[in-house]
């Protein structure tokens, strides 16, 4: 019994640890998502670090951070229809520097769930790569 108890603590440990890893850039995706279905501009830039770069593989795009900022008066108009929800993705590694998020975007005639891949450096968003997981949000 007692040659049970250190690997119970052991496990309970790492568990804590998986989910605090997880947890440590809930609130910066908290402020992302905010910030991009408000498409408020400052918080965004703000997020965003100097050399950061936002590619859409299924589009072949990878924009700077002034090209993102300035592709936003497209988003705007886009998001006006849609509703979303995002969560950090089950089993993907999330901690200081990366992060792996679903987001389910429902619009008006149609909706997709895509996969957001980041990384992080000092608490600022250095890359974000989506892909299309789904034309549906059945399985979000």
């Amino acid at each position: 019994m007692s040659a049970i108890r250190p690997l119970i603590a052991a496990l309970a440990l790492a568990v804590a640890l998986s989910g605090s890893t997880a947890v440590a850039q809930t609130p910066l995706l908290e402020r992302w998502y905010t910030a991009m279905f408000d498409v408020n501009r400052v918080a965004i830039a703000d997020l965003l670090a100097d050399d950061a770069v936002v590619t859409l593989e299924d589009l072949g795009i990878s924009q700077t951070k002034a090209e993102y900022l300035e592709a936003l008066d497209e988003w705007e108009d886009i998001v006006k229809t849609a509703n979303f929800a995002w969560q950090v993705e089950e089993d993907a590694t999330a901690d200081d520097t990366r992060a792996t998020v679903l987001v389910c975007y429902q619009f008006p005639d149609n909706e997709l769930m895509i996969r957001e891949a980041f990384t992080f450096r000092d608490g600022k968003i250095i890359s974000s790569v989506q892909t299309t997981v789904s034309d549906s949000c059945e399985d979000f």
